[in-house]
């Protein structure tokens, strides 16, 4: 019988939910993971664990998280582990997200939520979400929980990938990174979803969001895709109008951070998509019937590619 090592949070609650399940697995739960239970497992399923643990004799990882970087990164995985994430109903829930802050700036509601402070009556009117541009940096499962969320009010979705072809449901069409410049200028949001590795790091600097006028960024993907000092010239500039930062280099965000107390900048939490444990079981069983197949899935990823 597969035997599946659980720790962290969510762990609990996933051993007794699998308990209470017709899933035939050995589940163990730990609070504080030793070496001796990485041992006894065939499968990982949790969040990240400490680098001070050797993970090299799993067959399989479940990542409770959407975002895997925090094992793919890792030197002692081994060749023939596979690796599967959380997707659930986290694209809906990441979708919401970003649809409230999209409304909050079509319809000026910072300026709106600072003149109700100051007593000032004064009418701003807003835009509508119809016919508005939104690019979207990836088109995985996030983005297009995403997409639908924005498209189905009339917004116009592009998605950027690496072929440029649109082969996922909800984007009108899909472009390449190279061809983001040439349609920039009527781009009204910029929503990154992308995963972390070495081709997405960085990737959202200056030279690049130039191209914009006056957009609203979202960053639900990764802190370190975006060059985050490179926003306060931006902001000058007029690249930008707005950020909306849901990700960091480090979080918690440190106190003294310039991020905090900037006008033109919304601080949230990491909290666009939290992970329940109904989200994890609802991944976990698709990749369960995958693994003992021996059948590929779209929730696990492709190591050689890092995603």
């Amino acid at each position: 019988m597969l035997k599946i090592l659980t720790t962290g949070r969510l762990g609990p609650q996933f051993c007794a939910a699998l308990e209470a399940s017709e899933i035939r697995v050995q589940a163990r739960y730990v609070e504080h993971a030793q070496q001796n239970d990485i041992d006894w497992a065939d499968c990982l399923a949790s969040f990240p664990v400490s680098s001070t643990l050797t993970l090299k004799g799993l067959s399989w990882i479940h990542s409770f998280g959407a975002g895997i970087d925090g094992f793919v990164t890792r030197k002692d995985l081994g060749p023939h582990l596979r690796l599967s994430r959380t997707t659930g109903d986290l694209g809906q829930k990441m979708g919401e997200f970003c649809l409230c802050h999209v409304l909050n700036f079509l319809q000026n509601y910072h300026a709106v939520a600072k003149d109700n402070t100051a007593s000032r009556w004064q009418q701003r009117p807003g835009q509508s979400i119809r016919d508005q541009t939104i690019l979207i940096l990836g088109t995985g499962k996030m983005a297009q929980g995403v997409a639908q969320t924005l498209s189905s009010l009339g917004a116009i979705v592009i998605g950027v990938n690496n072929s440029g072809h649109a082969d996922a449901p909800y984007f009108q069409r899909c472009v390449t990174m190279a061809a983001v410049p040439a349609l920039a200028a009527n781009v009204s949001c910029i929503i990154n979803t992308l995963p972390l590795h070495e081709n997405t790091q960085r990737l959202i600097d200056l030279p690049w969001l130039c191209h914009f006028n006056e957009a609203l960024l979202i960053n639900v993907g990764r802190g370190a895709t975006l060059v985050t000092d490179d926003l306060q010239p931006a902001f000058a500039k007029r690249y930008l109008a707005y950020a909306v930062l849901d990700v960091f280099d480090i979080e918690p965000l440190p106190q003294d951070s310039w991020l905090w107390q900037h006008p033109q900048v919304f601080v949230s939490p990491h909290q666009a998509a939290i992970t329940d444990v109904h989200d994890v079981i609802k991944s976990f069983t698709q990749a369960l019937q995958a693994y003992e197949l021996n059948l590929q899935s779209d929730v696990f990823a492709d190591l050689s590619r890092g995603y």
